[in-house]
C-alpha cells in the first residue's frame, strides 16, 4: 500500500505576527500538509491554547526589530507560497516586511493580511483586542436573546468569535488564491478583517426583511409588545425595578418553545433537547417521552409546521401555539424529565434521532471517551506540556491518492531554518478575466440544508461558482429553517427540486454529477447512501468528484454518534458553550443560530477548496468531512486543551460578568456603554489617565462613566495597545452602511465595520443583507450574489441545460419527480 500524499503537501506558508488569528488560519493549513514556518518574536509566551495553535508547525523565534531578523523574514518569504500577517495594521510595512517589500522578491506570492479592522476603516488604527471586536460588531447587543427587544445591557462573551472566524476565513481566501495561481501563475494580495468575519456569523441577525410575518419573530411575541410596549420599555430600562423586570419575564415566559431549552432530570444534571420544527423529531421526542397520544388525545395535532392555524394547537408550529398550550406542554416535559437521570434522557433520545444532550463543560466534552474514540478529542504530546487532549483534526479529506495527515506537535526550528518541502511546479502568468471569480466554471450541487451546509455552498458562489440546490419534493423542517434562513446562505445559488427516491430522479442526479465538480450534503451516512450521495456511489459515477459531508457529530475516524443528528444549539449545550456564556447551573445559549454553524459551514468550503486545490495537482477527487463537533470546539479554541501542566487563567461565568477584570472589560459611560481593553501593567497609566482613585475596577468605572467617550479616547491616546470603543448594535450598521442594489458591482475596500445592500427579494419585499466584506482581494473581488431563489424556481430551465426534451420535462413535473414549487407553500409561496 503506497503512502498518500496530504491534500496541500508541497505548499509553503510563512506566518508572522503570533496573534490568535493568524496562528488559527495557518493551522487549518497545515493539517493539510503545508509546511508552515510560524515566526515569533524572542521569549514568545506559551497559553493554555498553544498545543493546539502550534501542532502540524515549525516555530522559529525572530527578533523583527534587528537587521539580521528581517532578513531571515525576507529569506524565507521568498520561497514561500502565502505568506500570512498576523502584525496588525501597518506594523509589517515598517518592520520592512509588508507586501510592497515582498512582492518585489516574490512576485507570485499569495500576502494575507489579517487587521481587526479592515482598510480605510475609521477604527483600521485602534488596537484590536477581541473584546473590542465584540463591542465594535454589535456581539455584545445583538448575540443575547433579549438585547434587541429589551434594550438590556451588552453581555460579555469570552469566546474569539472575531479571530477563530478570520482564521478559517483568511485559511478559505489564501487556498483559493493559491488554486487561482495554479491557474494563472498570478499572486495575489487579501485582507480578512477579524470586524468583518464577526459579521460574518451574524448574518441571520444582521438581515432586515419588511413586513416578515409574525412566524419568524424569535420569540413569537405579540406586534403591539414588540413594536409599541418593547420601545418604551427600552428608553426606561435603567429606571426599571428589579420587580418591573421580573413581571417582564415571566410575560416572556408564556412564548418559550417547550420543545427547546434545558430540562432539570433525578439526578440533577440538565438535559438540552431540541425538537422543534420538524415533523420526526417532535414526533419521536414526544413519543420517547410517552406523551405524544396523550397530548393528541387531549386536543393537540401533530400537523406539517407549514400549516397555518389559528386553534394554536400544533405541536410542530412553535411559533402559533396557544400559550395555554405551551405551558401544557412544558409541564408535562418538565415532569417526565424529572423521573430518570440525564445520561438516561440523553441515550433514549439520541436513539430515536432527537437531538440531545447532557449540558457539560469543555472540561466534561475533552473528557469523554466516546468523543476520544472518534478523534472528535484527539491526544498530542506537546513538547512543552506533554500529553494533552485537544480538537481532531478540524476537516477530513480523503481519495484515491490523497489523505489528510495524523496530527503531529509543534517543531521548534533553528536559525538558518529552510524550507523541507518540494518545489510545486506552478503555471507561467496567462491572461485571465478576474470579473469572472476564481471558481469560475466549477459547478457545486448542493443537497444540504439548515446553516452550516447550505452556507458553505454560498462561500463557493461567493467566489464564482456555479451552484445549484437540489432540494427534496418536500421539507420536514419548519419554514424558520428552510426559507428564513436560506434568505441568507442560499444566496447565489439556483434551486431544483427532485425526487431521489424515484428511478427517474435517480437518472437525472447521474447526469447532473457527470458534469460537476463538488456535491455538498449534510444527510447522514444511511440517508446519504440511500439517496445516491455516498462518497462511493458519487465517484463511481464521476471519479474526480470532490464531495462533501457535514454532519452533526461526525469525527476524523466517524464514531458512535456519526449519524444522530443534532443542532447548533445542542453542540453549544454538548461542549461547554452553553456553560460558558452562563453557568452549569444556568446555561445560557449563545446567540440564535450564529456561533457553531456558521464556522462549521465555513470549515466545510475550506476543506472543498484545498481538495479542488489537490484535484488542481493531479491527485484527484476526494471526500471532505466536518461537522458542528468540530465547529463547536474550533470557536472555543483558546479553551480546548486539557493537559496536567496547564494552568487555566479565571474566565468569566455567568451573564452579569463584564470582562476579566479592570483592564478588560464593559464599562458604562455617559452616553451609553463602552468596552473598554489595556495592558495589565499599564493599569497604573490608565488611572492617572482617566484620573481614578486607584486601578480597580469600581474606580475605573465611576471615572469611566462621568466622561463621554471621546474624552476617555483622548485622554488614553498615548498609552500603546490601549483602548475604548462604544458598544454598537447591528442596527448602527446597517443605518451607517447600506447600499442600494445598483449602487455598486463588487465588494471593495469599505468605510466601516461591513457593508450592507438593500435589494428586494422574489416577493418584492425590500431585504437588507450583510456583503462577504470579510473577503477582501485585490485581483478578484467578490461579486455580489443573486437574492435567494424559491424552492424549484429553476427546476425547468436546468433539465433544459441537461438536454431533456420538453415533452419529458413535462411528464417529469407531471409525475411529481420535478416541482417548480413546494406543495405546501401554494397558493401563498412564502408562509
Amino acid at each position: 500500500m503506497f503512502e498518500k500524499n496530504s491534500p496541500l503537501s508541497g505548499i509553503r506558508v510563512l506566518s508572522y505576527g503570533g496573534i490568535w488569528a493568524g496562528r488559527v488560519a495557518s493551522l487549518l493549513l497545515a493539517e493539510q500538509g503545508a509546511e508552515v514556518i510560524e515566526v515569533n518574536r524572542p521569549g514568545y509566551a506559551s497559553s493554555q491554547a498553544s498545543p493546539l495553535l502550534g501542532r502540524e508547525k515549525t516555530s522559529i523565534e525572530i527578533d523583527l526589530k534587528t537587521s539580521h531578523g528581517r532578513s531571515e523574514v525576507h529569506r524565507l518569504a521568498l520561497g514561500a507560497h502565502i505568506v500570512i500577517d498576523n502584525l496588525g495594521a501597518n506594523r509589517a510595512l515598517k518592520f520592512g516586511i509588508g507586501y510592497e517589500q515582498i512582492v518585489e522578491s516574490n512576485k507570485q506570492v499569495i500576502y494575507a493580511s489579517i487587521p481587526g479592522f479592515g482598510k480605510g476603516d475609521p477604527m483600521e488604527n485602534v488596537p484590536a483586542w477581541e473584546g473590542t471586536i465584540g463591542a465594535a460588531t454589535g456581539l455584545f447587543t445583538n448575540i443575547p436573546a433579549l438585547g434587541k427587544l429589551l434594550g438590556t445591557p451588552p453581555k460579555f462573551t469570552s469566546l474569539p468569535m472575531g479571530s477563530a472566524l478570520a482564521g478559517v476565513h483568511a485559511s478559505i481566501a489564501c487556498t483559493l488564491a493559491f488554486y487561482h495561481r495554479l491557474n494563472t501563475g498570478i499572486g495575489q494580495r487579501l485582507e480578512v478583517s477579524l470586524a468583518d468575519s464577526v459579521i460574518s456569523a451574524m448574518a441571520i441577525h444582521a438581515m432586515d426583511i419588511e413586513e416578515r410575518p409574525a412566524r419568524y419573530d424569535m420569540p413569537p411575541i405579540d406586534k403591539v409588545m414588540t413594536e409599541v410596549a418593547f420601545p418604551v420599555i427600552r428608553d426606561l430600562s435603567d429606571q426599571l425595578s428589579s420587580e418591573h423586570w421580573s413581571a417582564i419575564n415571566a410575560y416572556l415566559e408564556r412564548f418559550r418553545n417547550p420543545l427547546v431549552g434545558n430540562y432539570k432530570c433525578a439526578d440533577g444534571r440538565l438535559l438540552f433537547v431540541h425538537a422543534t420544527e420538524h415533523i420526526s423529531q417532535t414526533r419521536s421526542c414526544l413519543q420517547s417521552l410517552g406523551l405524544l397520544d396523550r397530548l393528541i388525545a387531549d386536543g393537540m395535532v401533530l400537523a406539517s409546521p407549514y400549516a397555518v392555524s389559528s386553534n394554536g394547537n400544533n405541536l410542530c408550529d412553535s411559533a402559533s401555539m396557544a400559550p395555554h398550550w405551551r405551558k401544557r406542554l412544558a409541564r408535562d416535559i418538565t415532569s417526565c424529565f424529572a423521573t430518570k437521570h440525564a445520561d438516561h434522557w440523553e441515550a433514549l433520545l439520541r436513539a430515536a434521532k432527537v437531538p440531545a444532550t447532557v449540558v457539560r463543560t469543555t472540561q466534561e466534552w475533552l473528557c469523554q471517551q466516546t468523543l476520544r474514540d472518534a478523534e472528535i478529542v484527539a491526544y498530542v504530546d506537546d513538547p512543552n506540556m506533554g500529553k494533552t487532549w485537544q480538537p481532531g483534526r478540524i476537516v477530513s479529506i480523503e481519495g484515491i491518492k490523497i489523505k489528510s495527515r495524523s496530527l503531529t506537535s509543534s517543531r521548534l526550528g533553528v536559525a538558518g531554518q529552510s524550507w523541507q518541502s518540494a518545489e510545486i511546479p506552478i503555471s507561467p502568468i496567462k491572461i485571465h478575466d478576474s470579473s469572472s471569480g476564481i471558481l469560475h466554471g466549477v459547478k457545486v450541487l448542493d443537497f444540504s440544508n439548515i446553516i452550516a451546509g447550505p452556507v458553505s455552498g454560498r462561500v463557493l458562489a461567493e467566489f464564482g461558482a456555479n451552484v445549484t440546490r437540489v432540494e427534496a419534493p418536500s421539507s420536514v423542517a419548519g419554514p424558520r429553517m428552510t426559507l428564513w434562513f436560506g434568505v441568507d446562505v442560499n444566496q447565489g445559488k439556483r434551486s431544483l427540486i427532485l425526487d431521489l427516491k424515484t428511478a427517474e430522479g435517480q437518472g437525472i442526479l447521474s447526469r447532473l454529477i457527470q458534469s460537476a465538480d463538488v456535491v455538498l450534503h449534510n444527510s447522514l451516512d444511511e440517508t446519504a447512501a440511500s439517496l445516491g450521495l455516498s462518497h462511493d456511489q458519487l465517484a463511481a459515477i464521476n471519479p474526480n468528484i470532490v464531495s462533501c459531508q457535514v454532519s452533526a457529530w461526525g469525527g476524523p475516524l466517524g464514531g458512535r454518534f456519526k449519524n444522530d443528528p443534532a443542532w447548533d444549539p445542542v453542540l453549544q449545550a454538548a461542549s461547554g458553550i452553553t456553560t460558558r456564556y452562563g453557568t452549569l447551573e444556568q446555561p445560557v445559549h449563545h446567540g440564535n443560530p450564529s456561533t457553531v454553524d456558521f464556522i462549521t459551514g465555513y470549515s466545510a468550503a475550506l476543506g472543498i477548496a484545498q481538495a479542488l486545490v489537490a484535484r488542481r495537482l493531479g491527485q484527484g477527487g476526494s471526500h471532505v468531512q466536518t461537522s458542528l463537533a468540530m465547529g463547536a470546539q474550533l470557536i472555543q479554541f483558546p479553551f480546548m486543551v486539557d493537559a496536567e501542566s496547564v494552568i487555566s487563567s479565571p474566565e468569566p461565568s455567568d451573564q452579569n460578568m463584564p470582562g476579566y477584570g479592570a483592564h478588560y472589560r464593559l464599562y458604562k459611560a455617559k452616553r451609553g456603554w463602552a468596552f473598554f481593553a489595556c495592558r495589565i501593567g499599564d493599569l497604573e497609566r490608565i488611572r492617572t489617565a482617566l484620573d481614578a482613585k486607584d486601578a480597580t475596577d469600581a474606580a475605573l468605572a465611576e471615572a469611566i462613566v462621568s466622561s463621554d467617550l471621546v474624552q476617555l479616547q483622548e485622554r488614553i491616546a498615548g498609552i500603546e495597545m490601549a483602548s475604548i470603543v462604544a458598544v454598537r448594535t447591528l442596527e448602527d450598521l446597517r443605518s451607517e452602511n447600506t447600499y442600494e442594489e445598483n449602487s455598486f458591482r463588487s465588494i471593495d475596500t469599505g468605510q466601516g465595520i461591513g457593508r450592507f445592500a438593500r435589494a428586494r427579494d422574489p416577493d418584492g419585499r425590500l431585504v437588507i443583507q450583510p456583503l462577504p466584506t470579510w473577503y477582501r482581494l485585490e485581483r478578484t473581488p467578490i461579486a455580489k450574489l443573486t437574492p435567494a431563489p424559491y424552492p424549484g424556481a429553476d427546476s425547468r430551465a436546468i433539465l433544459q441545460e441537461l438536454g431533456m426534451a420538453e415533452l419529458t420535462i413535462a411528464e417529469l413535473f407531471d409525475k411529481g419527480i420535478v416541482r417548480d414549487t413546494w406543495p405546501m407553500l401554494n397558493p401563498q409561496r412564502s408562509p
